[in-house]
Protein backbone atom coordinates (compact mmCIF):
# COMPACT_ATOMS: atom_id res chain seq x y z
CA UNK A 1 0.00 0.00 0.00
CA UNK A 2 2.80 2.42 0.78
CA UNK A 3 4.43 1.78 -2.59
CA UNK A 4 1.76 3.64 -4.57
CA UNK A 5 2.28 7.01 -2.80
CA UNK A 6 6.07 6.65 -3.23
CA UNK A 7 5.65 5.86 -6.93
CA UNK A 8 3.36 8.87 -7.34
CA UNK A 9 5.92 11.06 -5.58
CA UNK A 10 8.74 9.76 -7.81
CA UNK A 11 6.59 10.32 -10.92
CA UNK A 12 5.80 13.90 -9.83
CA UNK A 13 9.45 14.72 -9.13
CA UNK A 14 10.53 13.32 -12.49
CA UNK A 15 7.77 15.23 -14.28
CA UNK A 16 8.81 18.50 -12.64
CA UNK A 17 12.48 17.85 -13.42
CA UNK A 18 11.67 17.11 -17.05
CA UNK A 19 9.71 20.35 -17.29
CA UNK A 20 12.65 22.32 -15.90
CA UNK A 21 15.00 20.94 -18.51
CA UNK A 22 13.67 23.19 -21.25
CA UNK A 23 16.37 24.25 -23.63
CA UNK A 24 16.17 27.78 -24.94
CA UNK A 25 17.00 28.47 -28.56
CA UNK A 26 19.15 31.51 -27.80
CA UNK A 27 19.99 32.13 -31.46
CA UNK A 28 16.29 32.21 -32.41
CA UNK A 29 15.65 34.62 -29.53
CA UNK A 30 18.46 36.90 -30.76
CA UNK A 31 16.88 36.91 -34.21
CA UNK A 32 13.52 37.82 -32.65
CA UNK A 33 15.12 40.81 -30.89
CA UNK A 34 16.85 41.94 -34.08
CA UNK A 35 13.51 41.65 -35.88
CA UNK A 36 11.96 44.02 -33.30
CA UNK A 37 14.85 46.42 -33.94
CA UNK A 38 14.07 46.40 -37.68
CA UNK A 39 10.33 46.79 -37.08
CA UNK A 40 11.04 49.79 -34.83
CA UNK A 41 13.28 51.38 -37.47
CA UNK A 42 10.52 50.98 -40.06
CA UNK A 43 7.92 52.33 -37.61
CA UNK A 44 9.98 55.49 -37.12
CA UNK A 45 10.28 55.98 -40.86
CA UNK A 46 6.52 55.50 -41.31
CA UNK A 47 5.54 57.56 -38.20
CA UNK A 48 3.74 54.44 -36.94
CA UNK A 49 3.18 54.94 -33.22
CA UNK A 50 0.99 51.81 -32.78
CA UNK A 51 3.80 49.63 -34.20
CA UNK A 52 6.29 51.17 -31.76
CA UNK A 53 3.93 50.57 -28.85
CA UNK A 54 3.49 46.82 -29.47
CA UNK A 55 6.53 45.98 -27.33
CA UNK A 56 6.18 48.66 -24.63
CA UNK A 57 5.06 47.40 -21.19
CA UNK A 58 3.14 49.39 -18.58
CA UNK A 59 6.40 50.84 -17.19
CA UNK A 60 9.64 51.61 -18.97
CA UNK A 61 12.99 52.91 -17.71
CA UNK A 62 14.98 55.40 -19.78
CA UNK A 63 18.57 56.49 -19.14
CA UNK A 64 19.96 59.50 -20.97
CA UNK A 65 21.45 62.95 -20.47
CA UNK A 66 22.64 61.97 -16.99
CA UNK A 67 19.10 61.11 -15.87
CA UNK A 68 17.16 57.96 -15.02
CA UNK A 69 13.41 58.17 -15.50
CA UNK A 70 10.48 55.80 -15.29
CA UNK A 71 7.79 56.32 -17.89
CA UNK A 72 4.32 54.87 -18.21
CA UNK A 73 3.07 53.33 -21.42
CA UNK A 74 0.80 56.37 -21.91
CA UNK A 75 3.71 58.78 -21.47
CA UNK A 76 5.73 56.90 -24.09
CA UNK A 77 2.77 56.91 -26.50
CA UNK A 78 2.37 60.67 -25.99
CA UNK A 79 6.10 61.22 -26.58
CA UNK A 80 6.15 59.26 -29.84
CA UNK A 81 2.92 60.86 -31.03
CA UNK A 82 4.47 64.32 -30.66
CA UNK A 83 7.95 63.32 -31.81
CA UNK A 84 6.77 61.68 -35.01
CA UNK A 85 3.99 64.15 -35.87
CA UNK A 86 5.05 65.88 -39.08
CA UNK A 87 8.48 64.25 -39.15
CA UNK A 88 9.97 62.87 -42.33
CA UNK A 89 13.07 60.69 -42.35
CA UNK A 90 15.64 61.03 -45.07
CA UNK A 91 17.88 58.55 -43.28
CA UNK A 92 17.29 56.08 -40.46
CA UNK A 93 19.80 53.29 -40.81
CA UNK A 94 22.21 51.13 -38.89
CA UNK A 95 25.83 52.26 -39.07
CA UNK A 96 26.96 48.94 -37.61
CA UNK A 97 25.39 45.54 -37.45
CA UNK A 98 23.28 45.58 -34.25
CA UNK A 99 24.49 43.22 -31.54
CA UNK A 100 21.94 41.08 -29.69
CA UNK A 101 22.36 38.84 -26.66
CA UNK A 102 19.88 36.70 -24.74
CA UNK A 103 20.18 35.12 -21.29
CA UNK A 104 20.62 31.36 -21.24
CA UNK A 105 17.17 30.94 -19.67
CA UNK A 106 15.61 33.04 -22.46
CA UNK A 107 13.95 35.58 -20.18
CA UNK A 108 16.13 38.66 -20.76
CA UNK A 109 17.88 40.12 -23.78
CA UNK A 110 19.39 43.26 -25.19
CA UNK A 111 20.29 44.90 -28.47
CA UNK A 112 23.09 47.43 -28.89
CA UNK A 113 22.75 49.58 -31.98
CA UNK A 114 24.34 52.58 -33.64
CA UNK A 115 22.28 54.46 -36.21
CA UNK A 116 22.49 57.49 -38.47
CA UNK A 117 19.37 59.65 -38.51
CA UNK A 118 18.44 62.60 -40.68
CA UNK A 119 14.94 63.93 -40.21
CA UNK A 120 12.92 66.96 -41.15
CA UNK A 121 10.59 68.06 -38.38
CA UNK A 122 8.30 70.96 -37.53
CA UNK A 123 10.25 73.85 -36.00
CA UNK A 124 7.39 75.10 -33.83
CA UNK A 125 7.03 78.31 -35.85
CA UNK A 126 5.17 76.96 -38.88
CA UNK A 127 8.27 75.88 -40.78
CA UNK A 128 10.54 72.87 -40.70
CA UNK A 129 14.09 72.13 -39.70
CA UNK A 130 16.42 69.29 -40.62
CA UNK A 131 18.37 67.50 -37.92
CA UNK A 132 21.09 64.90 -38.34
CA UNK A 133 22.55 62.86 -35.52
CA UNK A 134 24.07 59.54 -34.61
CA UNK A 135 22.28 57.44 -32.02
CA UNK A 136 24.03 54.72 -30.04
CA UNK A 137 22.27 52.83 -27.30
CA UNK A 138 21.15 49.63 -25.69
CA UNK A 139 17.58 48.41 -25.52
CA UNK A 140 16.86 45.77 -22.90
CA UNK A 141 14.04 43.28 -23.19
CA UNK A 142 12.19 40.92 -20.88
CA UNK A 143 10.05 38.01 -21.98
CA UNK A 144 6.63 38.81 -20.51
CA UNK A 145 3.71 36.49 -21.18
CA UNK A 146 5.72 34.76 -23.91
CA UNK A 147 6.40 38.05 -25.73
CA UNK A 148 9.55 40.20 -25.86
CA UNK A 149 8.88 43.59 -24.27
CA UNK A 150 11.21 46.58 -24.03
CA UNK A 151 11.88 47.33 -20.37
CA UNK A 152 14.79 49.79 -20.39
CA UNK A 153 16.86 51.87 -22.76
CA UNK A 154 20.13 53.79 -22.52
CA UNK A 155 20.48 56.39 -25.29
CA UNK A 156 23.40 58.51 -26.41
CA UNK A 157 23.46 61.03 -29.23
CA UNK A 158 26.22 62.61 -31.25
CA UNK A 159 25.31 65.69 -33.25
Amino acid sequence: MKRIPVLILVFCVLSIAAGCDKTVDVEAAKIALLRIHLIDMHAHQENDVPALMKTIPEEFIHVGDGQVSRQSRDEIRDFFTGYLDGAEYEKYEDLQVPHAEVSTDGTMGWVISRMAVTRTEPDGEGGTQTRSFTYAGIMTYEKIGGKWMKVANVSTFER
